[in-house]
């Protein structure tokens, strides 16, 4: 019961892994389907940001738009995304792979340090959550990273190690706990929030394919037409 109180807190504090997790645990076959479908719209509505986009998207949005942005430069070139991307999405994509590594029941932050896809943000980690504003955050991925690298190298646990802190004495059960009660309790969805909206011009698309370019001032010309 603990791990599901955690885990709703979680979700709760991060709105845009509602895109990518089940909302609640005991939600029926057709929230679930429809959940899947509003991931699929806002996929394809926000795979390609047209300049303007995030002024006129709703702000609990926000947040997703930039992720689906930065998954469509992904799926676009696999191999070599990362050094594609610039500072403001590598950012927004580090959180979102930290977030994939808690998925699942017996879920742990170690697993975002020993997972290939990750390493290219391990290095960076700490700093990403520095430029969102959450320092808290920052200091225990400090830690977590160097715990991460004393098992790996089978080294003796130091409790004067600098970079483990205050959290000398902490397992990866303990950095994974502590990781989601920060994200609950240092706001950290409104900070990346108001981090995508100060550096929205890094997320923006120039060169739109025209189909999806077509289709983004059909949907434009939609959400006007409805506001009136």
């Amino acid at each position: 019961m603990a791990n599901y109180i955690i885990w709703g807190l979680f979700i709760a504090a991060l709105i845009f892994l509602g895109y990518f997790f089940m909302k609640r645990i005991n939600e029926g076959k057709a929230q679930r389907q429809k959940a899947l479908l509003e991931y699929e719209e806002k996929k394809e509505k926000y795979s390609y940001l047209r300049p303007g986009v995030l002024d006129v998207c709703p702000r609990e949005d926000v947040t997703a738009a930039a992720l689906f942005h930065c998954m469509r430069k992904e799926n676009d070139d696999f191999e070599h995304y990362f050094e594609q991307m610039n500072e403001s999405e590598k950012t927004v994509y580090g959180i979102y792979m930290i977030t994939t590594s808690l998925e699942g029941r017996n879920a742990s932050l170690h697993s975002f340090f020993l997972s290939p896809a990750s390493q290219p943000f391990v290095p960076m980690i700490v700093d990403i959550f520095e430029k969102i504003g959450a320092h808290e955050l920052a200091d225990l991925m400090k830690a977590a990273r160097r715990f991460a690298e004393i098992i790996e190298n089978d080294e003796d646990d130091d409790e004067d190690d600098p970079e483990m802190g205050d959290y000398s004495r902490y397992n990866f059960t303990d950095f994974t706990n502590e990781f989601i009660t920060l994200v609950s309790t240092t706001n950290v969805n409104e900070k990346l929030t108001q981090y995508v909206l100060d550096h929205k011009e890094d997320f923006y698309d120039y060169e739109i394919p025209e189909e999806d370019l077509k289709e983004g001032v059909e949907n434009n010309e939609e959400r006007i037409s409805d506001e009136i």
